[in-house]
């Protein structure tokens, strides 16, 4: 009689059974985390985390928050405010989508899991050193993270409105003056990718690879999601004419190899990092000779000396309430200071943004 041939998973080593057993129970509980952890948090959490100004504006940004209902998991096109990032559709297509990543981020257990490389994938995913990983890529609190996701994703419409006409420029003189065709574009702290929708632009090269670089693994979903509405890609990163995918990383150690990007994006990033000028040494460090560095970063105010004394006093404040992120640092000289061929800066006061204001944004070119 022939013997039958066990399923394949019983010849798992003891080590690849027990992962696998794991992923199994992260999955499941990823959906319990999809439905509760992706919803507007306490005012305590989300609102300051999250508020484009001041700290006295942050009760009536989480009473707007309860009044639009919030529900990170209600996006979809029909009724959705896309302009804001956050959708109040009760489609279940778009839901059930939503979830689908947000379960599989929580079965990886980090963003780069999600992402095998695609076929049209034009840079490589490359490990950073061990000892740049242990010195930057420092443990985070997930429930944070995903309130803070779910902040970002909702409740930073008013700014973006604001930043959009200068940011506009900018992508649009960025995206014109690279490749035509294949062009890749890291960005570090891609977030909920509010940017998505500068990068479909008559003036963007066709077939753009898209790296999207952040430590906080709640992001991604969110990230794909505003990608799919600004046509950028398809449903996860895939389809359309251009391919995003969502790396976990840290500016201080991009996983990215030397000399492969054509461009670099940060947006509000370099505020919060552990290390700036390291940051920028890998911004360098990734592009291509020529490549340019498009950033756009809220800055120590030089106009109003009573605001950049206020700043400097509620920066170890915001902190701690807010991922990390200085008031007071003056990006704009880390940038010239980095040894960029050339440096296109601007330093301008957005309007209503309280603390955020104060803004440097421009082009470097390697």
């Amino acid at each position: 009689a022939s013997k039958r041939v066990p399923p394949p998973g019983l010849f798992l080593p003891n080590l690849e059974r027990g992962m696998a057993i794991a992923r199994t129970i992260l999955l499941l509980g990823a959906t319990v985390a999809g439905v509760h952890s992706f919803c507007p948090s306490p005012p305590s959490i989300s609102p300051s985390l999250s508020s484009p100004s001041s700290l006295s504006r942050l009760p009536s940004q989480a009473a707007a928050w309860r009044a639009k209902g919030g529900m990170c998991l209600r996006m979809g096109q029909d009724g959705g405010d896309e302009q804001s990032g956050g959708g109040l559709s009760t489609s279940g297509k778009y839901r059930r989508e939503f979830l689908r990543d947000v379960m599989l981020l929580g079965a990886c257990g980090c963003g780069a899991c999600l992402l095998p490389e695609q076929a049209d994938a034009l840079a490589q995913i490359k490990a950073p050193p061990k000892e740049a990983l242990d010195a930057f890529d420092l443990p985070r609190d997930k429930f944070l993270d995903a309130s803070f996701a779910c902040g970002m994703f909702t409740g930073m419409g008013e700014y973006e409105q604001a930043a959009a006409p200068i940011k506009a420029k900018l992508f649009k003189q960025l995206l014109s003056s690279l490749p035509r065709k294949d062009a890749v574009i890291a960005e570090v702290g891609i977030g909920s990718f509010p940017n998505a929708r500068f990068f479909n632009i008559r003036e963007a090269p066709t077939g753009m690879d898209i790296v999207g670089v952040d430590p906080n693994d709640s992001m991604g979903p969110f990230a794909y999601e505003n990608a799919r509405r600004s046509k950028v890609t398809g449903k996860g990163g895939k389809g359309g004419p251009n391919t995003l995918r969502i790396v976990h990383g840290v500016s201080e150690a991009l996983p990215l190899e030397d000399a492969s990007c054509d461009a670099v994006v940060t947006s509000l990033t370099l505020c919060s990092v552990l290390d700036p000028e390291k940051s920028v040494a890998e911004v360098k460090r990734v592009l291509k000779p020529g490549g340019k560095f498009l950033f756009w970063e809220h800055v120590l105010s030089e106009r109003d000396e009573d605001m950049a004394r206020r700043q400097i006093a509620l920066t170890p404040n915001q902190v701690k309430r807010a991922d990390g992120c200085h008031l007071d640092r003056r990006t704009g000289d880390t940038i010239k200071a980095a040894g960029f061929s050339k440096v296109e800066i601007q330093n301008f006061d957005l309007k209503d943004q309280g603390f955020l204001n104060p803004t440097v944004a421009g082009i470097a070119t390697l």
